[in-house]
Formats: C-alpha cells, structure tokens, sequence
C-alpha cells in the first residue's frame, strides 16, 4: 500500500512508473487528467478509496489516454483545494484526504489521500446521487443495495454464524459427524473433556443454540447437507481454457456442496485432478521433485480460509465462493473483506482474527485424512507462502475490496526443471487484464465480457483497448457486424 508523504517526491516517481509500465491504474492508485478542473468521476473514486481498505490516492494532472504524461495543471491550488472541500461537502459521511501540490517533469501534479472510513461509518455515500462505490482493480463500481446493507451489518463484530438456522432441528446434522466432533473435542479441550452429555457439549460448543437448534455454524461444520437450509454456503469452480480458439466455455466445472470438510476435500481434489506436475531441481544437492502447480498444501490452506471467513451474513446469501482456474492463474474469491486483519499483515504478523469466531472453533475439532480443517494459529498464509517457495513459484497477491476477498497464484509456464518464467501473464497484465483474459473464451462481444466479469461495457472496453494495444487480444468486426473479441496466444 502506498503511503506518500509530501517530500517523497523518489516515491511519487516510482508510483507513475509502475503505472506507465502496465498501462493503468492501480487499485489504490488512480490518476486523473483534470486538464479542466475537477472531474466529474472524481466522487465517485474518492467514495470507492473511503470504502476501500487502506484508502487510497488520487494523482490529478496525469493523462492516461497518454501513457500518463503530465497535462501542466494551470491552477494547482485551486483543484487541491476543490479536493479538499469535495471531501467536506460531498459525502455522507464526510472523508479525510491530506492534499498536496507535487512538482513533476516541469508540472505541478495535485497529490491526494483519501483515507479509509473507520469500519463503523461505512459506506461512504455521494450525497448528490446517495450512490457509494467499490474499487474493484483499477475501476470504481456502484455499490448495489445489497452491497450496501453487507457494509452495514459489518460495522459491528459479525455473530451471524450463531444464529439459529430456521426450519432446521437436531436431526439434521449428520450422527457419525457429530460422534467425530464430540470424541476429538473431549480429547483435545479440557473444557469439553469434563462435559458428559453430548447435547450439553454441543451447545457449550455453539453447534446447538440454547434451544437445541442448529447453529449455522454447527449446521456447515455438522448438518448431513448444510445447503437444504443455507444454498449458498457452497463453492463453484471451474477450468478455463486458455487457448482462444477454443468454443468450450469450461473445460470442467463443479459445484462442492456438503458440511465444510467435505467440500474442502473434495475442492482440494478436484484442483489437484486438473492441476499439472512440475520438477524442480534443488541447486545446492542436485535433487528433482515433482511437484503439483499449485501445490496441494497451498491449495488446501487457501480454500479452507474461504470456507471459515466467508461473509454468512444476509447481504451474502447469494453469493458461492468462486474458484477460477487456467494454466497461469488459480483464483479464489470468496464474499467478505478481510476482518480485523490487512493484507500488508497476512504471512508476517502472528495475528488471529476471525469474522466468524464459533464456526473457526468448531472446525478446530473437525478432521479430515490429512489433518484438522483449521488449525486456528494464524499458520495458513504461512503454510501456502512456503509451499509455494519449494515448488518455485511466486508468493500469492491478496484483494481485499471490502466486500470480497481474492486471492491469485501465479502457475509455472511449463513442467521444467528450472524456476519459472519471470513473463507470466499474471506478471504482464494487471489483475483487472488478466481477469477479462480468463474469462475470455472463443469469440466474445463486450456485453457478454462485462456480464462475465462484473465490470461496466465501460470499464471492459477501457481494459479491452489496453489489451488490444499490447497484442493479447484482437477484434474483428465491420460496418454493420457486431465487434467481437478473442484471446490471442502470448
């Protein structure tokens, strides 16, 4: 995350020319021409950096339509101190920036810091339109009215996950399962080891409310099948091919239902199925190791954090955890922002911090064949960063949009003996590119580009046109024929 300082002028440099480099903004960076004075996109951004964890900062004086060269602002002080007053007036609540004047290539760049709301205070609302947004890569997004009541139900700690699932009762969980959970208990926790009657251990728990209904907690972690009652507690997954040429949409695909450790073996399973086998070579002994990309253990640590940390509550109720695969990315996104912990924090600081604590405690005493469900000690980034290191591949980025949490692991090229290529599309392309790239099967128009990919016609042609220019995609069409595009090999 980026944390300019007025002085830091080196900074500020490095930031255009990272920007320059890949052709776009950043997800907490975006900048701006404002040739004529404040832009009228410029609320709808700075309401999508205040919802957006960590904030962000917007660059006004940069044309990106070329290559972001300086445009020579003609009155600095007065955009900066229309920014400023922008973030007083405009917004319900109102937002913090820290403004500056930069000089830059003989210009003067107007530098502002949208700081993020406190969790409590979001969304953060444009008043005129009572629109909030989402900063999705490098696009800002209007926030639907779900979206909306999902940043609302969060300003408080989420207890969605005790809550009694309705219509359901004790005989919905599955009997072999919970003897499982009972005797693990009872062997591993002092607490539950003293507790003879099973149905008291079972609330003690929280898999059964006071009333001796299912939690949903209890119900994911121990229903025979969790989604009779809760649909959208499931993961969808699917391999994408990457050959433009090809008319088949998915290559495989497969929905993962059942309680939590089914769907987490079996998802874990299915990637390993349609995942390739590398050899590395260790340099100091000579050694050659096969192994998966991407490796089962990161697979696994990946998946089960999804399955624990999920948003449960009614805003999500809708939405499955998404699993994307392709021969450069495997992509896992699942509905809920990280909570209580930043992703500069995840794999160095020792931090535990659960969105839905009593369904994390559960599954500490759920096993499968090769280990607990979760171990709860903060070990799982830590776990998939090594995993990746020995299997030669680079660590994975984290995208935290509020909302939704992403991760991407970038897959080796080829099954090699060497590490793996430094031009990976993952590495060429912003998140936001290689995105429309998976999605991009056969011949596509526009309309069905942005549907797949959930973005603007706007917003898709911008990263179309991108991609167009740095030949990964071409477009065919004419007078009176509809313009369609498709994935040209790298």
């Amino acid at each position: 995350m980026w944390r300019l300082h007025s002085s830091a002028v080196t900074e500020l440099g490095q930031i255009i020319a990272e920007m320059r480099s890949i052709g776009s903004d950043l997800t907490q960076v975006e900048a701006k021409s404002a040739a004529g004075g404040l832009p009228q996109s410029l609320a709808a951004t700075m309401s999508a950096f205040a919802n957006l964890p960590g904030g962000g900062l917007l660059i006004l004086g940069l044309d990106e339509a070329r290559g972001f060269a300086t445009v020579g602002l003609k009155d600095a002080a007065t955009i900066a101190a229309g920014v400023s007053s922008l973030a007083r007036n405009a917004f319900d609540p109102a937002i913090q920036v820290s403004v500056d004047v930069e000089p830059f290539e003989e210009n003067n760049l107007v530098v502002a810091r949208v700081h993020e709301l406190p969790i409590g205070m979001k969304p953060c609302v444009v008043k005129r339109t009572g629109q909030a947004y989402l900063r999705f890569f490098d696009g800002d997004y209007a926030m639907s009215r779900l979206e909306m009541d999902g940043f609302v139900t969060n300003r408080t700690r989420p207890r969605f996950d005790e809550a009694e699932v309705e219509g359901s009762s004790r005989d919905d969980l599955d009997d072999e399962r919970v003897d499982d959970f009972l005797a693990t208990a009872r062997g591993a926790d002092r607490r539950y080891s003293k507790i003879a009657d099973a149905a008291e251990l079972l609330r003690k728990a929280g898999v059964l409310s006071a009333a001796g209904v299912p939690t949903v907690a209890g119900m994911l972690a121990l229903g025979e099948h969790p989604q009779q009652f809760l649909p959208h507690c499931n993961i969808r997954a699917a391999l994408l091919a990457d050959d433009a040429s090809s008319t088949t949409r998915a290559l495989d695909s497969a929905t993962f239902t059942g309680p939590l450790a089914t769907i987490l073996t079996d998802t874990v399973e299915w990637v390993a199925r349609n995942s390739r086998h590398r050899l590395i070579e260790n340099p100091s002994t000579g050694h050659v190791n096969e192994v998966l990309d991407p490796p089962a253990t990161a697979v696994r640590e990946l998946v089960s954090n999804a399955l624990v940390h999920r948003d449960l509550s009614d805003w999500a109720s809708s939405r499955a955890i998404e699993l994307r695969m392709t021969g450069s990315v495997f992509r896992l996104s699942n509905p809920g922002g990280l909570y209580g912990i930043s992703v500069s924090q995840l794999g160095v600081h020792q931090l535990t911090s659960a969105r839905n604590r009593r369904l994390v405690e559960i599954c500490k005493y759920l096993r499968t064949d090769d280990g607990n469900v979760v171990e709860a000690l903060a070990s799982g980034i830590p776990a998939t960063l090594e995993s990746l290191r020995q299997a030669g591949l680079p660590a994975p980025q984290f995208f935290d949009q509020g909302l939704s949490f992403t991760v991407a692991v970038s897959r080796g090229s080829t099954t090699t003996r060497e590490a793996p290529s430094a031009t990976r599309d993952s590495d060429r392309f912003t998140p936001a590119e290689t995105e429309l790239l998976d999605h991009l099967i056969g011949t596509m128009n526009v309309h069905e580009l942005a549907t797949a990919i959930g973005a603007t016609v706007n917003a898709t042609q911008k990263r179309l046109a991108r991609l167009r220019a740095r030949g990964a995609v071409t477009m065919n069409g004419g007078p009176g024929r509809e313009s369609v595009y498709s994935r040209l090999k790298s």
